[in-house]
């Protein structure tokens, strides 16, 4: 999603893209628009900011499982498009020509918001924003756009509209973030689900734990496995996919060796992958399943392993290494995550980066810590006892005293 600079990087994106049909665009009110010492001239008018009706109540995109936010503020914003020029017919072909360059990019993309907000608007993060944002011709009617420009006290000049959106600006509010859950019921153990047989890749599940992470197993479940010759995964931080050979394990499934934390540190990245299977015979083209999705948590370490309690300062290391752009959070116990104070990965690709952060307020107790990159969580829970048992890792704990 997007901070508040939202709008305003909507507004500089479409004026940036508005300059392929001449060099003077502005963004003022009507009345303020037209410039007698330019010969031609689009202005772009932001008139009405609208709630998107069908992202109202959404929940934030990408909220992982189990856990409840505050739903985002979803905007639809509306502009009027004029064009000015010293005669009607030019003005006309300058119109036509803006109209022209929005048809054509009626998806705003990542790069072009990022070109247009980069220098004006630093701070902006509309661009890393999951939703697309859509340019759509608005059909306004005429007596509604002749108040519109009565309203200004200004000469009426043929018009377009346009609605763009949908921007999605987070909430400030806390999001809660439980733990996970160890057993169903005082000393009961949870059943283990398999999904039924099916002719497609069902599931990609960590062998242990409950998340995937370097140095593990994956769990391929599905059916017509016997035949695959090759896992491809793809995450959106790495710019190739990686290619792995899965070993048969059973009916049904496969197993898919991650490699070891220290030689996947530089290569791999924490987050979302998506895994599919090729099946390739002789003398056949490849066969490439559908595709299933898992999250590859980091691996940490925890610092100081005691703190007193009020103000608590954590420094956390996370194999594999963070990579530019990714949205990193420390959560403590079930608290709401924490945006870390600062970060740090050393140009030596063989050392972890380093995460920082400040947890207010912190009362006396043993608490677990997590570390959130792109949504995915490390895995606090380890095996312990016989018979191996699921318990809170004490190297992932801070006891505040």
């Amino acid at each position: 999603m997007s901070n508040a600079l939202a709008v305003a990087a909507t507004t500089a994106t479409l004026v940036n893209l508005l300059v392929q049909a001449t060099p003077n665009v502005t963004a003022l009110p009507p009345d303020k628009a037209h410039d007698e010492g330019v010969e031609e001239q689009l202005n772009l008018f932001l008139y009405s900011l609208d709630i998107s009706a069908a992202w109202r109540n959404a929940d934030p995109p990408g909220l992982p499982p189990g856990e409840t936010g505050p739903a985002p503020l979803p905007l639809v914003l509306r502009y009027l498009v004029t064009a000015f020029a010293g005669s009607e017919v030019r003005a006309h072909a300058l119109l036509g020509a803006a109209m022209s360059v929005l048809h054509d990019h009626p998806v705003l993309g990542s790069d072009e918001i990022l070109d247009a907000t980069s220098g004006p608007l630093p701070g902006s993060d509309l661009h890393q924003q999951a939703e697309r944002l859509r340019i759509t011709p608005a059909e306004v009617p005429l007596h509604d756009m002749s108040d519109l420009w009565s309203s200004f006290s200004a000469s009426f000049r043929i018009s377009q509209a346009y609605e763009v959106g949908v921007v999605l600006i987070d909430s400030n509010l806390p999001r809660t973030a439980p733990l996970p859950v160890l057993r169903q019921g005082p000393g009961s153990d949870a059943p283990l689900a398999v999904p039924a047989p099916a002719a497609v890749l069902t599931a990609a599940l960590p062998s242990v734990g409950s998340v995937a992470v370097l140095g593990a197993t994956l769990r391929l479940l599905g059916t017509g496995l016997a035949q695959v010759t090759s896992a491809r995964l793809r995450s959106r931080r790495l710019p190739a996919p990686v290619d792995l050979v899965p070993a048969p394990a059973g009916e049904g499934e496969m197993r898919l060796a991650l490699p070891d934390p220290d030689a996947g540190i530089d290569s791999w990245a924490a987050g979302v992958y998506d895994v599919t299977l090729t099946t390739q015979r002789p003398g056949l083209p490849a066969v490439v399943s559908n595709t299933r999705s898992f999250g590859l948590g980091p691996r940490i370490t925890v610092a100081p392993a005691t703190a007193p309690a009020g103000d608590v300062t954590l420094t956390l290391t996370c194999r594999p290494r963070l990579r530019a752009g990714q949205e990193v959070a420390v959560v403590l116990g079930s608290a709401a995550p924490v945006a870390p104070t600062a970060t740090s990965t050393p140009a030596d690709p063989t050392q972890p980066s380093t995460v920082t952060a400040t947890l207010p307020g912190v009362a006396p107790g043993s608490h677990v810590v997590r570390l959130r990159v792109d949504g995915v969580d490390s895995d606090p829970v380890r095996m312990a006892g016989s018979p191996p048992r699921p318990e809170f890792d004490p190297a992932v704990q801070v006891v505040v005293t």
